[in-house]
């Protein structure tokens, strides 16, 4: 088995929270107090472990995702690999030529242009100046960049920073290729050619480690690392890794539960409210739903005061992290129209629809709710957040696809020859 690209071995780093000694007889006064102030665990005062006793390889074709809260030793973990910081403990090796990205614009000059920067920072990353010119128009038009490649970078905008620094790191030939989230300032056109690139780098025998908060992308890794406050975690499978950084960070509780607004009575009370939204499944309460699933929404309320021709609508949201979903529209908008025209609310009651068959792409939703009162625009009371709903996958499910569909295949007979 060959020796893997990188190595960390009980590593860890220590940093000072910005106390400096400013004079000499400060240093010899104050010397023997911080000697005698050094603590169990190695440290000085206002010193603390930003990463402790982090063991793990990463091996040739192989990418590591990393995740964790900010301040997690995520970055400190890069800057270890790329040799810009050194461990005060353990060792960190790594085979190869590194490159990557972990601040965006690190070796960019903002007053020289983007021509300029491109030679720059390919000779941080170890080019020769005649390997940058053999490369440079594929570097431009990597970035996307040719209109912009005269103008000073301090113009660029943080997504054109990103291009251009992504581009001049895919052309240095590097075995080892580290990531610190910058890619997510590019567009989605440019995201998609970086990590088909990442794919390519992987296939060639290249290592890659991914740090992201976008847990979409973690989950493409080969492995994931779970950090918090400098520990490791989790190293594994990266569902499984997320799944408990999620539920042990309450990444996955509902930031907007609170979100409410409404039009207030003379009391300050609203004139109608939206009291609960229930998800029914036969008639009883559910919090999981699976594809197809016959399923009836129950909104609860109270009219404090007369509503006519009331409009009730639910709009749910996908709000799982692990899953990217986007859309012009809402993803599913449930509108009751003129079913209630007519009528009057008043008083507490409850309105329910039903829905044949549902049919979801795999994960949790935020339900948003609303109350209109005839043809009026804005409404009277709306809350985000009002109820969650899952739908999970089916068991003959492979999870390979946000969205699971039965398939049959079968084989084609080969066409007769003709004569």
């Amino acid at each position: 088995m060959s020796e893997p690209l990188i190595t960390l071995d009980h590593a860890s780093k220590r940093f000072a929270r910005g106390y400096h000694v400013k004079t000499l007889a400060e240093l010899l006064f104050t010397l023997p107090r911080r000697l005698a102030q050094q603590r169990k665990d190695g440290l000085r005062e206002h010193e603390f472990w930003a990463l402790r006793d982090v063991t793990l390889d990463v091996s040739s074709g192989e990418t590591l995702g990393v995740i964790g809260a900010n301040g997690a030793g995520k970055s400190t973990i890069l800057k270890l690999l790329f040799n810009i910081l050194r461990p005060d403990r353990g060792h960190v090796r790594v085979r190869g030529r590194v490159g990557g990205l972990i601040e965006l614009g690190a070796g960019f000059h903002p007053y020289l242009t983007g021509r300029e920067n491109v030679f720059i920072n390919g000779s941080i990353l170890g080019l020769k100046q005649r390997e940058v010119r053999a490369r440079y128009d594929s570097i431009v038009e990597f970035a996307g960049l040719s209109e912009f490649m005269d103008m000073p970078v301090k113009n660029y905008s943080s997504g054109m920073f990103a291009r251009l620094a992504f581009a001049v790191a895919a052309h240095a030939d590097t075995d080892v290729l580290l990531v610190d989230e910058v890619l997510a300032v590019g567009d989605t056109s440019f995201q998609l050619k970086c990590f088909d690139w990442i794919a390519r780098k992987r296939k060639q025998g290249g290592a890659v480690v991914i740090v992201s908060h976008e847990m979409n992308n973690i989950r493409g890794c080969d492995r994931a690392l779970y950090l918090s406050d400098g520990r490791m975690v989790a190293l594994g499978e990266p569902l499984e890794v997320i799944n408990r950084y999620l539920a042990e960070s309450g990444a996955s509780r509902d930031p907007r539960a609170d979100d409410v607004g409404f039009v207030a009575g003379d009391d300050g009370k609203p004139i109608a409210e939206i009291t609960s939204v229930e998800w029914l499944a036969g008639g009883q309460p559910v919090a999981c739903v699976t594809p197809g699933q016959a399923v009836s929404v129950r909104f609860g309320y109270e009219a404090r005061s007369r509503v006519q021709d009331p409009v009730f609508a639910l709009t749910l949201f996908h709000d799982d992290p692990r899953f990217s979903l986007t859309s012009k529209g809402y993803l599913v908008h449930l509108w009751s129209s003129d079913a209630f025209a007519g009528r009057t609310l008043e008083g507490a009651g409850a309105v329910e629809v039903e829905l044949e068959a549902l049919h979801l792409p795999a994960g949790q939703y935020r339900c948003k709710a609303y109350l209109f009162e005839g043809g009026r625009l804005n409404p009277l009371y709306v809350r985000d957040g009002i109820a969650r709903i899952e739908c999970t996958r089916p068991d003959w499910s492979d999870e390979r696809g946000l969205v699971d569909v039965r398939q049959r295949w079968s084989a084609l007979a080969p066409a007769e020859k003709t004569t």
